[in-house]
C-alpha cells in the first residue's frame, strides 16, 4: 500500500501544478474582459459552438454576397467597326453588328467577305457578354474562328474581337434604335 500512496500523491502534485497553468493558456475571446475565461465561461462557449454546428439556423444572418445590378438593355443595333492592319494581308477589316430585341441579343461578325451569326451570345445580368463565331469558307475566302467580349454601358458597346489568326482588335459603338 505504500507503494502506491507516492503515486496517487504525485499525481495529485502534478494536477495542482498543472491544470493552473492550462487554464491561463485558455485566451478569453470577449474583448475587453480580462484575465482567462471561467470554466462555466468556456463550456456556454463550446455549447454555443455545438449547438450552431448542429443547427446553421443563426439568429445573426451570415455575410451574403451583394448582387450586382441587372442591367435592361434597351431595343437597337450597335455596329462595331475594327481597320485593316497596316501591312498585312491576312488580317482585313471587321465588322461586329449586335441586336437586342425583346431582350434576345443576337449577333453578327463579318470578315473576309464572309458574315457568319455569332454562336453561344450569353448576356450576363452586368451587362457583359460573349460568344463565338465558327469558321467559314465563302468561294475561296476562309473566314476565321473568331470570339467576341464586350460590355454594354447604357446605350454603348465596348468590345475586344478577337481572330484565330490577327492580334485582338477593339471597338465601341453606340445604339441605333430599332425601327418599328
Amino acid at each position: 500500500m505504500r507503494t502506491r500512496l507516492p503515486h496517487r500523491l504525485s499525481a495529485a502534485l502534478a494536477a495542482f501544478i498543472l491544470l493552473p497553468a492550462a487554464a491561463q493558456a485558455q485566451v478569453n475571446p470577449f474583448p475587453g474582459s480580462q484575465g482567462p475565461l471561467r470554466e462555466d465561461d468556456q463550456l456556454q462557449l463550446e455549447s454555443l459552438a455545438r449547438r450552431d454546428a448542429a443547427d446553421p439556423t443563426s439568429p445573426i444572418p451570415a455575410a451574403q454576397p451583394v448582387a450586382a445590378k441587372a442591367i435592361r438593355l434597351a431595343d437597337g443595333t450597335w455596329t462595331v467597326q475594327g481597320t485593316r492592319i497596316p501591312g498585312s494581308r491576312r488580317c482585313g477589316e471587321w465588322l461586329v453588328r449586335l441586336t437586342n430585341s425583346g431582350g434576345q441579343l443576337s449577333g453578327v461578325v463579318s470578315q473576309a467577305r464572309s458574315t457568319v451569326p455569332i454562336q453561344n451570345l450569353v448576356l450576363m445580368p452586368d451587362g457583359s457578354f460573349s460568344g463565338t463565331a465558327p469558321e467559314r469558307l465563302v468561294g475561296r475566302n476562309r473566314a476565321p474562328a473568331a470570339k467576341v467580349i464586350g460590355q454594354f454601358s447604357e446605350d454603348t458597346v465596348s468590345l475586344t474581337f478577337e481572330s484565330e489568326r490577327c492580334p485582338s482588335g477593339q471597338g465601341t459603338a453606340t445604339r441605333h434604335p430599332e425601327i418599328q
